[in-house]
């Protein structure tokens, strides 16, 4: 079967709603008024059904104009997008834009760019993936995105420094660790279960750092929310981003290790292009984003 309606009927029956009157709507549309009830005439006899009274001189919808409202808002703005896209493209827009960062990064610390991306590319998709260092290293790869954030650049790799991210040594106020009077040593670290925030088996071509403070129990997550919440838990002591565990730290349902060396780490955070010379318009706009901010 064939839609007996047409996108222009509910837009000028959404248009009408929003406008308040045919005659509104005719001069928002930038038609006379009689184009415009017949437009409305006509969706309503194609439907078999009243979808809008007139009130005095304001048009008022009907139980099923209620009911079919949002459903032609929703074809209307869907051609629209559909519309913008395809403008888009004919100018040489990417149809998606894919970014990787490890999951370090506050994720707060992405939105307010993300907002101001939208308001100049609203028809480009955006993927974000957050991951562990050498989840990142394997997608790029394997040519997996179009941006990285990254602390572990790859071989020969070139990057532009974005930020910081300071990592301090953590666990609960009742941790024997934290309730050691004296400085707490290497040989201390090693017999406490230490969370971590890594890929516990080998991904693509990339292996977790060693780390001189293992412990002889190792328990690993993918996502540094994760860690955080386990050692919050009091399952063992764990280097966090310090901005991701303020509240924590405030309200004391964390506290800082006293640690002889290495209490305080510290991630440099670069903008990795898988192919800055072939990137398109969308996707160096996201970057010059990125490192202005």
């Amino acid at each position: 079967m064939n839609p007996k309606t047409t996108l222009d009927h509910w837009n000028v029956f959404k248009t009408v709603i929003e406008q308040g009157s045919f005659h509104k709507a005719a001069d928002h549309l930038g038609r006379s008024q009689s184009t415009v009830s017949y437009a409305v005439n006509k969706l309503q006899e194609q439907l078999g059904a009243t979808l809008i009274e007139i009130r005095g001189r304001k048009a008022v919808l009907t139980p099923i104009g209620e009911l079919l409202l949002e459903d032609g808002k929703a074809m209307v703005e869907g051609m629209l997008q559909i519309e913008g896209r395809a403008r888009a493209l004919a100018k040489g827009h990417e149809i998606r834009v894919r970014l990787c960062i490890e999951n370090c990064v506050p994720q707060r610390r992405l939105f307010g760019i993300l907002q101001r991306f939208k308001k100049h590319y609203p028809n480009t998709l955006l993927d974000i993936e957050f991951l562990t260092p050498p989840a990142l290293l394997a997608r790029f790869d394997e040519r997996q995105a179009d941006l990285y954030l990254m602390s572990q650049l790859p071989p020969g790799g070139f990057g532009d420094e974005l930020c910081q991210i300071t990592l301090i040594c953590v666990a609960t106020p009742s941790h024997p660790l934290a309730q050691q009077a004296r400085p707490i040593s290497r040989k201390d670290l090693a017999l406490s279960q230490v969370i971590k925030c890594e890929s516990g088996i080998k991904e693509g071509k990339a292996e977790s750092v060693p780390d001189s403070f293992t412990s002889a129990v190792i328990w690993r997550f993918n996502r540094y929310d994760t860690v955080i919440e386990a050692i919050t838990e009091g399952l063992g002591y764990g280097w966090v981003p310090e901005c991701m565990i303020q509240h924590e730290l405030d309200k004391g349902a964390l506290v800082r290790l006293n640690l002889a060396e290495g209490a305080q780490r510290s991630l440099q955070i670069q903008l990795v292009h898988q192919n800055r010379h072939g990137a398109g318009p969308a996707t160096l706009y996201l970057a010059q984003l990125l490192k202005a901010a």
